[in-house]
């Protein structure tokens, strides 16, 4: 086998030696071995030394020759056997080694200047490298100079913007609190505009709470009277009861004395017989006890049907009508009389005195006149009510008409009595004067009718357009509004009479033994009351003649006109103009003619 080349100059390879002289290769061993390490190891058929280092270990023999053609090194075995034929070239080994050993050292002498290039060449790269990065690093610093300045550039802009952006909102803002201030200035108006409202909610809540809690308490003292009427009586009754029971147990004992021996039933028998039996028969008062009962279970509390629900009275009792209260006038007004009332105590009146026809508003609790109307001898207020808008429409007198139309015959003010504007109705009469009566009914519209004529009319008060015209049969002064609508009228001129009269026109006759002379409505209840008089009117006189829908005549009230009045005449005048009214507290309030209200009150009694 053909062996490889190897050099003298190797190192040994033995165990731990690094001997650089006498190094053979030995071709068994397959080792450069120097002299001592071969000796120690026995090694034998070492290479020679002065010629190639190469050795068979097919044929165990040194190689000589060299095949050009296989490019193999050959020992003589192998050139014999296995590169025989003629196309193998062969030549001495040591012409090839010498050959090699000439190219390859000036191959190594062509690398060695390669090497140099090469070391050149990696100057080359380093400076190129080192070149490159600072020319790098420069244009880097550059783009990062140029971007950094863009950048800081940006961020300048951005912080002028911003300064821009903060002064901008900073002024909105700085309106924004202006206007807070103003707000807040306004705020604070409104928070002093509501304490004054609230105060005059508070006031007027109180205001409005007055009246009803004055109404209450009315109610209330009503009750406690009726109870302290009702305690009186069964404390009558009590101490009848307390002397029956006693005297009947004096009787028993008196018996019992009588009844123990026959000497007193033959002295004394006869005489307690007698009285005994007397005694006995009275009768107890059981009846008046069973008549308080039903009496007291008869009493109810009455609402108001109107728009005050707090409104009302007790009732349900027969009662006893009085005189409760005389409120002289006189001190402002001369000849009073009643046009209406606006509420429990204040009472509308007109002075009929010639040239001092004024309107005055007395408050029947306080005793307060007030002028609250100034009229004249051709204009004065003949009739008054309440509107739901707590505003009051007067009926008038108005001489010196004219046309087809009367204007100014029906006024409404307000509660300030300030007058808001007049309605117009149609005229029916011929005369140059006329005269109004209005009333209210439950919706809140205007009833008005010229007297002695047979036309009512129903008024939308809030644009005064006539709704409903009623054609009665016959001429009628209309007096007051039941709570179904219905009409309360009297012939013009007056017989013994009153009409309640439907939206329809249907009459119904309410008939009397005397003449009506004016009526009025129990505003709570509908039943209905009138005033008569005798031949003289020198007396007044007043009946109730309905009570829940049924008729009954019933003497509540009578009274003396005033002295001072004249003629029978003006007695009848009076007594017509003035009129009867009633509070839903059942007060009833009337005018002696001259210088007096007259107020009378159903009184509980039993």
């Amino acid at each position: 086998m053909a062996a490889n080349f190897s050099s003298a100059e190797d190192i040994c390879e033995g165990e731990n030696c690094e001997a650089i002289t006498d190094v053979t290769y030995y071709v068994k061993e397959k080792r450069r071995l120097c002299d001592d390490c071969a000796s120690k190891g026995g090694c034998v058929k070492k290479a020679r030394k002065c010629g190639s280092n190469l050795y068979c270990e097919k044929h165990d023999e040194e190689i000589k020759l060299y095949c050009k053609t296989h490019r193999l090194a050959l020992c003589y075995s192998c050139a014999h056997i296995d590169h025989h034929d003629q196309c193998c070239v062969r030549q001495d080994i040591e012409g090839v080694i010498k050959e090699s050993t000439a190219r390859l050292m000036t191959l190594k002498e062509k690398v060695k200047d390669k090497l140099k290039l090469c070391r050149v060449y990696g100057d080359q790269i380093r400076q190129c490298k080192t070149d490159t990065n600072t020319h790098l690093k420069a244009l880097k610093d550059e783009v990062d100079s140029v971007f950094n300045e863009a950048i800081q550039t940006d961020k300048d802009k951005e912080k002028e913007d911003a300064a821009k952006i903060n002064q901008e909102i900073d002024e909105k803002n700085q309106q924004l609190q202006e206007e807070i201030l103003k707000v807040n200035e306004k705020i604070g108006k409104n928070d002093e505009e509501r304490e004054k409202l609230l105060e005059l909610n508070r006031t007027n809540a109180e205001k409005r709470r007055k009246p009803i809690d004055k109404k209450q308490h009315g109610l209330q003292t009503d009750i406690q009277n009726i109870a302290e009427e009702k305690e009186r009586k069964i404390g009558e009754l009590e101490i009848a009861w307390q002397d029956d029971t006693k005297t009947t147990e004096n009787i028993i004992k008196t018996l019992d004395k009588v009844l123990e021996d026959d000497t007193n039933i033959v002295k004394d028998g006869h005489h307690v017989n007698t009285s005994v039996s007397d005694e006995v028969k009275k009768p107890l008062n059981e009846g008046e006890v069973k008549q308080i009962t039903g009496i007291i279970s008869g009493v109810r509390f009455v609402k108001g049907a109107g728009r005050e629900k707090y409104d009302g009275r007790i009732d349900g009792y027969d009662g006893e009508w009085k005189l409760i209260d005389t409120i002289n006038v006189s001190v402002k007004i001369t000849v009073p009389c009643i046009v209406g009332c606006i509420d429990e105590c204040k009472v509308i009146t007109t002075d009929r005195l010639l040239g001092s026809r004024h309107t005055y508003m007395l408050n029947i609790n306080t005793k307060h006149t007030l002028r609250v109307i100034t009229g004249s001898d051709t204009s004065w207020v003949t009739s008054c009510a309440m509107l739901y808008d707590d505003k009051v429409v007067c009926g008038k007198y108005i001489k010196w008409c004219t046309g087809d139309s009367l204007t100014g015959c029906i006024s409404v003010y307000d509660r300030q009595w300030k007058h808001i504007n007049d309605v117009t109705i149609p005229r029916n009469t011929t005369r140059n004067y006329a005269l109004v009566y209005v009333a209210v009914d439950q919706d809140g519209m205007i009833i008005a009718a010229e007297r002695g004529q047979s036309k009512i009319y129903v008024i939308n008060p809030a644009d005064g357009k006539i709704m409903n015209t009623i054609t009665c049969k016959e001429n009628m002064a209309i007096r007051a509004v039941q709570s179904s609508g219905h009409t309360i009228a009297r012939p013009s001129p007056p017989d013994h009479s009153v009409f309640i009269i439907d939206r329809q026109g249907a009459q119904r006759e309410i008939p009397h033994s005397d003449v009506i002379l004016k009526a009025c409505i129990d505003p709570m209840t509908d039943d209905l009351y009138v005033v008569t008089s005798d031949d003289e009117c020198k007396t007044c006189v007043i009946d109730q003649v309905m009570s829940g829908g049924d008729m009954k005549k019933v003497r509540v009230a009578s009274f003396p006109l005033s002295t001072s009045l004249g003629s029978q005449n003006d007695r009848l005048s009076q007594i017509i103009s003035s009129r009867v009214v009633m509070t839903s507290s059942g007060k009833l309030i009337v005018s002696d003619g001259r210088e007096n209200i007259l107020v009378f009150k159903n009184r509980f009694t039993l």
